[in-house]
C-alpha cells in the first residue's frame, strides 16, 4: 500500500484538524496538552501521528472524539467533513460516535466488558445505532467478526474476553469500531504490546481495511515500523506541536524537521554492505513539558543540533514547500549526520570467552493443583504447565543473549528460573561455575550481587512512595557494603551514569516518565557491578529516542564493566542490534540458537523465518513477507509427539513433523543449531 493508491477525486478532507490547542486547568496549573496541531485525513488515507510520549498525540485523537476530562479548553477548529467539533452539542457528538467516527484503544482489555461474551457487546453496538432486527444483528455480528479474520465467527460470540488471545481481542475491538461503517477509524497504539506475529496480521488487516472501506484512519504510534508499513502521510508532533507533515516517503527519505531526522536515527538497523552495524544516535534531554509556558522561540531549540540565535529568539511558523509542511527555520540543513557521524555498534569485541551464565537441561514446570485423578493411583488430572523444556545456552564475558519468541514461548520463565523467582524442575544453573541454588534466598550474597534483573515495567519495580534513592542506595549498602553517605554519593554518580540529573535522586517514581523510571531500574541493577544482567523487555514500553539512548547505556555499561546480559524482547530489530547470540523459543521449546549473524541469516528455523517476516522494517519502500502464522502459541498442557511447531508451520513435509522429534543440525556453523526436520540445504532455498 502506498499513497499512490489513493482515490484523490474528492479533494475535501473527512477531517481537518486546524491550530488545535487543548488546555487542562488542575490544582497544579495549566497543562498544555496541545498547543497547536494541524493535520488533514482524507477517505481511503491513513496518517500516521508519531512522536515521544508527552508530545499530544492522544490528547489529539481524544480531542476528535470529545473524550476530554475536567477541566478543558478547546481552541482552534475540528472539521469532520465540514462541520467543526469543537464546542457542538454533546447530543450530536454521541449521535456521531460508533456510528460515523470510531476509535480503537490501545489496550484491549479496556475496551471490552470482562462480564459479557464477545457477541452481547457486537449486538449491543449495532442495536444502539442501527435500525435492525434480532436475526439480522446476529448475521451482521457474525460477519464483522469474519471480516477481522477471526476463527469460527459464528461461534467466538459465545466466549469471554478473557478466553481470547491479546490479538483476537484487539480484532474484536476493531470489529466492534467498524460496526456501523464510519467514515474516519481513529487507532491508538492499536499494536503496542503485541507479539510481532500478532502484530503483522494486525496491520495486514488495517491495509485490507483502507482499501476495502475506504475509511479515513488516524493510526498514532511511536514505532517507525509500524507507521511506515501502514501509513500513506506521516504527521510529527513535538511539544504538542505539528512540526512536520508530509507523503511518508518524503519523511522518512528526506526529512526537513530536525526532530524527525532524529526519531529516524534512533531506530536500529540492520548492518550496512560492510557487516557494521551502525550505532543509534540518540536525541539529548526530554520533551518540552507541557507545564511550562512556551516563550518566542523554537520548542525543539534545547535539543537540537543546528540550533542558531534566531531559534531562541522568535518562535518558527509552518511552512510548507512541495506538499511537505515543516515547522524550522533552516530546513535545508536538515541531513542524516546533523545527530552524529556513522559509528559502529560497539568498539571493542569480547576476547575472553569465560562462561558466566550457563543452563543445561533446564526444564520448569508447573504442577496442577488437582493432584491425581484418584488418592492412591491412576493419571494426574490435569498435565503440568510446561514452562521450560531442556534449554540448554551459555552467555560468555561481555557478551549478549538475545532471546526471543511469541508471548507464551517461556522466554520469561527462563529468566526467572535463573533469578531464583521460579523454581526449575530439573537441570542445571550456573554462575561463574558455581551451581545456582533454585530458590534466590538460598543463594550466597556474592551471587545474588552478581546477578541480577531489570523487569518490564520500571513502575511496578520501584515503590511509589519512597525516593528513587532508595532502590539504588538499598542495592549499595546490601551488595556493595557502603555506609549510607558513601551509597547515597555512589547513587548520584549511577543517575548520572545512567543520564539522569544527579538532583533526582530525591524524588519520587510519579515525578519521572516512564524513560526515567526504567532508567532508575537500570542504575539500580548496576549496583555493586554484577556479573550479569537479565533484561526482561526492558525497552519495549519506551519512545524510540529514550529506547535509543538505553540500548546504547547497555552496551557502554558492558565495555566499562564487562558486563553479560541476557536481552528479552519480541523487538527483532532491538534483539539485533544488542545481541551477540540469540535464541529463539516456541512453546517452552528451543527452535534455534547461535550466534546473532547466523540465526538472523538464511538457512534458519521457519518460526524464525516467519518472525523475521512479521518485524516492521522503517522503509516505507519495503515489500512486506507474507509469512503469517495460523493460530497461537500451544497451551502449555498440550503435549507433542512430533516437532513442537508442526501445528503452525507453513514448511511443514510429511507425518515425520507430527511423530518424530526433530533432529538438532548444524547451520551456519558449529554453534549454530537449528531443530527442524527439514535439510539445512533446503530450509535455505
Amino acid at each position: 500500500m502506498t499513497s499512490d493508491s489513493i482515490d484523490k477525486t474528492d479533494s475535501t478532507p473527512l477531517l481537518e484538524v486546524k491550530n488545535l490547542g487543548v488546555s487542562f486547568f488542575t490544582p497544579r496549573g495549566t497543562v498544555r496538552a496541545v498547543r497547536d496541531a494541524s493535520f488533514t485525513v482524507r477517505r481511503g488515507e491513513v496518517v500516521g501521528l508519531v512522536g515521544e510520549s508527552g508530545c499530544g498525540k492522544s490528547t489529539v485523537a481524544y480531542s476528535i472524539m470529545g473524550y476530554l476530562p475536567g477541566i478543558v479548553q478547546v481552541d482552534g477548529e475540528i472539521l469532520y467533513d465540514g462541520r467543526d467539533l469543537v464546542g457542538i452539542d454533546e447530543s450530536e457528538l454521541e449521535s456521531l460516535r460508533g456510528n460515523r467516527i470510531a476509535m480503537v484503544y490501545q489496550d484491549p482489555q479496556t475496551s471490552l466488558n470482562p462480564t459479557m461474551k464477545i457477541g452481547p457487546q457486537m449486538e449491543e453496538v449495532l442495536k444502539t445505532h442501527l435500525n435492525l432486527g434480532k436475526q439480522e444483528i446476529r448475521a451482521k455480528a457474525i460477519e464483522l467478526f469474519e471480516s477481522v479474520g477471526l476463527a469460527s465467527p459464528d461461534t467466538i460470540g459465545e466466549r469471554y474476553p478473557h478466553e481470547l488471545s491479546g490479538g483476537m481481542q484487539q480484532r474484536v475491538v476493531i470489529a466492534l469500531a467498524l460496526a456501523c461503517e464510519p467514515d474516519l477509524l481513529i487507532m491508538d497504539e492499536p499494536t503496542t504490546g503485541l507479539d510481532v506475529t500478532t502484530e503483522a496480521t494486525i496491520l495486514d488487516l488495517i491495509v485490507d481495511l483502507k482499501d476495502r472501506v475506504n475509511a479515513g484512519i488516524l493510526f498514532v504510534s511511536h514505532n517507525l515500523g509500524v507507521i511506515a508499513r501502514v501509513a500513506d502521510r506521516v504527521t510529527v508532533m513535538y511539544a504538542s506541536q505539528t512540526v512536520e507533515d508530509a507523503q511518508v516517503r518524503s519523511i522518512f527519505n528526506s526529512p526537513q524537521h530536525p526532530y524527525t531526522a532524529g526519531l529516524l536515527s534512533c531506530v536500529p538497523k540492520p548492518a550496512n554492505e560492510l557487516g557494521i552495524t551502525p550505532r543509534l544516535k540518540s536525541i539529548p534531554g526530554s520533551v518540552f513539558e507541557a507545564r511550562l509556558e512556551a516563550g518566542n522561540e523554537c520548542l525543539f531549540a534545547p535539543r537540537c543540533p543546528i540550533a542558531k540565535d534566531e531559534c531562541t529568539q522568535n518562535a518558527p511558523q509552518i511552512s510548507t514547500t512541495d506538499d511537505h509542511r515543516v515547522r524550522c527555520f533552516f530546513p535545508e540543513e536538515v541531513t542524516p549526520d546533523i545527530w552524529g557521524e556513522l559509528k559502529p555498534r560497539r568498539d571493542f569485541e569480547a576476547d575472553d570467552d569465560s562462561v558466566v551464565i550457563q543452563a543445561d537441561d533446564l526444564n520448569v514446570r508447573y504442577r496442577s493443583r488437582q493432584g491425581k485423578k484418584y488418592i492412591l493411583f491412576g493419571d494426574e488430572a490435569q498435565p503440568p504447565v510446561r514452562a521450560v523444556v531442556d534449554a540448554n545456552f551459555k552467555v560468555t564475558k561481555s557478551r549478549t543473549l538475545g532471546i526471543v519468541g511469541e508471548s507464551g514461548s517461556g522466554k520469561s520463565t527462563t529468566a526467572r528460573a535463573l533469578i531464583g523467582l521460579t523454581q526449575k524442575s530439573s537441570g542445571s544453573m550456573r554462575l561463574n561455575g558455581d551451581e545456582l541454588e533454585t530458590d534466590s534466598t538460598d543463594r550466597t550474597s556474592e551471587q545474588r550481587a552478581d546477578l541480577r534483573m531489570v523487569f518490564q515495567n520500571p513502575t511496578a519495580s520501584l515503590n511509589p512512595k519512597l525516593p528513587i534513592k532508595h532502590a539504588i542506595t538499598r542495592s549499595l549498602k546490601l551488595f556493595g557494603d557502603l555506609d549510607n553517605q558513601a551509597a547515597y554519593d555512589e547513587a548520584r554518580a549511577l543517575l548520572e551514569a545512567v543520564g539522569l540529573n544527579p538532583d533526582y535522586i530525591e524524588r519520587i517514581p510519579s515525578e519521572l516518565s516512564g524513560g526515567e523510571q526504567q532508567r532508575v531500574a537500570l542504575a539500580s541493577a548496576f549496583a555493586a557491578n554484577p556479573k550479569a544482567i537479565l533484561a526482561d523487555e526492558a525497552v519495549s514500553a519506551l519512545d524510540v529516542s529514550v529506547q535509543a539512548q538505553v540500548l546504547n547505556l547497555l552496551l557502554r555499561n558492558q565495555q566499562e564493566n564487562e558486563t553479560s546480559f541476557v536481552f528479552i524482547s519480541h523487538d527483532l530489530g532491538v534483539v539485533r542490534y544488542v545481541s551477540d547470540d540469540i535464541m529463539v523459543m516456541y512453546a517452552g521449546h528451543v527452535a534455534e540458537q547461535g550466534p546473532a549473524d547466523d540465526v538472523l541469516s538464511s538457512p534458519s528455523h521457519p518460526y524464525t523465518e516467519a518472525l523475521l517476516s512479521a518485524a516492521p522494517e522503517p522503509d516505507p519502500d519495503a515489500t512486506p513477507s507474507r509469512i503469517r502464522l495460523d493460530g497461537a502459541v500451544p497451551t502449555m498442557r498440550e503435549r507433542f509427539t512430533g516437532c513442537f511447531f508442526a501445528d503452525r508451520c507453513h514448511r511443514k513435509i510429511d507425518n515425520r513433523c507430527d511423530e518424530v522429534e526433530p533432529p538438532a543440525q548444524a547451520g551456519n556453523s558449529p554453534d549454530h543449531i537449528i531443530r527442524c526436520h527439514i535439510p539445512v540445504d533446503e530450509l535455505a532455498t
